[in-house]
């Protein structure tokens, strides 16, 4: 049974996007939670405010699609980088001074040569002074995150856009939180309704780094403007609109609604493994894949060590579990060097990143795919609805009580196992071998899969739109 349309009923929609294609491959979460809506709307007229492209569409990591996705139509807007016209400005003066120490040097050749002494008050506390000044300028220019600069220039256009081509609601997400504030600013000159969608948590963000007292105080004022002012919040997970609603008491619990980042079908139509068994036929190598950036205290070791507990007790019936890692590592330790081993007899690949569509063929010929999520309270990998998407079954390395083990066990999606359960892991990993090695237990999807189908989700949006306007 398909999911009821997205109909916008004639509706004229501004959606405000930092990351749309072409785009590196660390922003396509970002971007593909927009492509998926646009896709599936249908009856009436959508436009995205960006971007300028950063890099060629044959670099892009989403090459394999072409714009428009939906007859949206795409407006580009540069941003004003204010930092870069201060080093501009620091660069044309340091030129100048030493233009004019030059000639004096030259005016007075001859002359009794003097010692310069540097003063005290360029001590070591001194310079730390200078640099701290430094760094609060650069993080306000950068504020409230790197697409700081493209605030105003966006507010402008897109509030231009608004009057011109008379849209009737606004719908703007993020991380990058400078978009929620376009779109904040925009619905505040229009008067239109505004959907502030929060991909991610934006204060009590777990990965959050500080700029200082004052701007991380500033941010928490701007994210209360912005639930306050919004029409309606768009959360992606449940746990993440019980810590908005838990915050924020003094707003109506209606204006908060979960729309996870689902999957949509058309992104797999070439994707020969899906509701197929996988493309390793060899009963003796058993592949778990991810793909994405391993980082900090997304850290594979439990996995790895996991894997090789179990090749020793395989290693009697000639069968090896492998892992495969495709896309950048950048741990506490050099994982080329701890798990030296482990690469030599081919139980662990280490391979660069890839475009997304040629990422999703190696992730669907996979035996298991694999979640690594530590214990973030609200956020949930958006790599997990790829893997509902290519039907593979899912082994989530991820404590219970976070918002991805919830998830799991909630809906049932796939295994999970919390980073110091090694040995519990281990045996699962010889039991998933021994079932391939014996051709029994072929997957067979999950039941729940149907609830993370973004034409579903989409049909969620334009009834909240459709209700708003």
């Amino acid at each position: 049974m398909n999911p009821a349309k997205a109909d916008l009923k004639g509706k004229k929609i501004l959606f405000i996007a930092s990351f749309y294609p072409p785009v590196a491959s660390t922003n396509v979460p970002g971007a593909m939670r927009t492509i998926k809506f646009l896709r599936n709307i249908e009856n009436g007229e959508c436009h995205v405010l960006t971007t300028p492209p950063v890099m060629p569409e044959a670099d892009s990591a989403l090459k394999h699609l072409t714009l428009p996705v939906n007859n949206e139509v795409i407006h580009r807007v540069a941003d004003f980088d204010i930092f870069k016209v201060l080093l501009s400005i620091r660069a044309r003066l340091k030129a100048l001074i030493k233009n004019k120490g030059t000639q004096a040097s030259a005016e007075g050749a001859g002359a009794p040569t003097q010692q310069v002494f540097k003063s005290s008050a360029n001590s070591a506390g001194s310079q730390s002074k200078a640099q701290q000044l430094k760094d609060f300028v650069y993080n306000l220019c950068y504020f409230p995150d790197q697409a700081g600069p493209w605030i105003f220039p966006a507010y402008r256009a897109g509030k231009k856009l608004v009057q011109e081509r008379g849209i009737d609601a606004i719908f703007a997400t993020g991380s990058p939180w400078s978009g929620l504030l376009v779109g904040y600013l925009i619905s505040k000159a229009t008067g239109k309704p505004f959907i502030a969608d929060f991909r991610d948590p934006w204060m009590n963000n777990p990965f959050h780094q500080s700029k200082g007292a004052f701007l991380d105080n500033w941010s928490q004022k701007l994210e209360r403007k912005v639930v306050d002012s919004a029409a309606a919040i768009s959360l992606n997970t449940e746990p993440l609109k019980q810590d908005f609603i838990q915050r924020y008491p003094h707003v109506s619990q209606d204006k908060f609604f979960v729309m996870p980042n689902g999957f949509d079908l058309s992104d797999f139509d070439s994707i020969d493994s899906i509701n197929k068994p996988a493309a390793n036929t060899d009963t003796h190598v058993i592949t778990l894949c991810h793909a994405g950036f391993l980082y900090g205290v997304r850290d594979p070791a439990p996995l790895l060590d996991a894997i090789m507990l179990a090749n020793k007790t395989l290693q009697a019936h000639n069968t090896q579990v492998r892992f495969q890692q495709i896309g950048d590592v950048q741990l506490a330790y050099q994982i080329a060097e701890r798990y030296q081993a482990m690469i030599a007899d081919g139980a662990l690949l280490l391979e660069p990143s890839r475009p997304y569509k040629e990422a999703l063929n190696a992730l669907a010929a996979a035996d298991w795919v694999v979640n690594i999520q530590p214990g973030t309270k609200t956020q949930v990998p958006s790599k997990l609805y790829d893997y509902l998407a290519i039907n593979r079954p899912i082994l989530n390395i991820t404590p219970k009580d976070g918002a991805l083990g919830q998830l799991v066990n909630q809906y049932q999606l796939g295994e999970q196992f919390d980073f110091d359960e090694t040995e519990g892991l281990a045996k699962h990993l010889v039991d998933i071998a021994t079932q391939k090695r014996e051709q029994s237990g072929e997957f067979s999807g999950y039941a729940s899969r149907s609830e993370f189908d973004c034409r579903k989700i989409s049909a969620e949006l334009t009834d909240k739109i459709n209700q708003l306007v």
